[in-house]
Parts: C-alpha cells; structure tokens; sequence
C-alpha cells in the first residue's frame, strides 16, 4: 500500500512540474509556441560593428562594455567612468547602420 502511495505522489508530482514549467508534452501548446530568439548573422555583424568603434573610440576602449544585440535592438550593459563616456557609448550604437533600438543598461562609476 506504501509503495502505490509513493508512487502515485510521484506521478502527481512529475505531472505538476511539466505543467508548471511549460512542458510541451504537458498539453500546454501556448509553450510549444515559444520560440527563442537567437541572434542571426546580422545580428553579429552589428554587434561587432558597434565592438569594433568602441575599440577605435580612446575613451571607450578601457572600459567592458557588453554589447547584446537581438532582432536589431542592442543593449548595452556594463560600467563606464563618465556620463559623456556613456552618451558616447549609446550615440556610437544609435549610429551603426541596421540598429532599431538602443536599450542604455551602462552604470557610471565616476570613481573608476
């Protein structure tokens, strides 16, 4: 009697975690329908486009500035020394030829 006990929790359990988690074997098609987006070869070519002037920019190239770019939309993350360094950083992205959107994610840190 335990054992069908244990076992039945088991399955209930199991079946509440794929239902949950969106399981596509749950029956939850809206989760199947899900795609994720991954950054084509546009994608990168504005990526690196945008590394590229910030590694040719003096002011910008000490700093690690992350660079994600999805469907046209960059964002920018990391922590520059100076507000001017982080306009900088985003009017270079804004300018690069296949960019949508900028999303500003830079912190300054003025004791850098």
């Amino acid at each position: 009697m335990r054992i069908v006990l244990i076992l039945v929790a088991v399955m209930a359990f199991t079946a509440c975690t794929s239902m949950l988690l969106g399981n596509p074997s749950s029956g939850d098609s809206a989760a199947a329908d899900k795609q994720v987006a991954v950054p084509s070869g546009t994608d990168s070519a504005i990526s690196g486009s945008i590394r590229q002037d910030f590694s040719a920019d003096t002011d910008l190239a000490k700093y690690a500035i992350g660079i994600r770019t999805i469907s046209g939309m960059v964002t920018l993350s990391g922590t520059v020394g100076s507000y001017p360094a982080r306009d900088r950083a985003v009017q270079i992205a804004e300018g690069t030829k296949g960019v949508k959107r900028v999303d500003n994610r830079i912190i300054v840190n003025t004791n850098l």
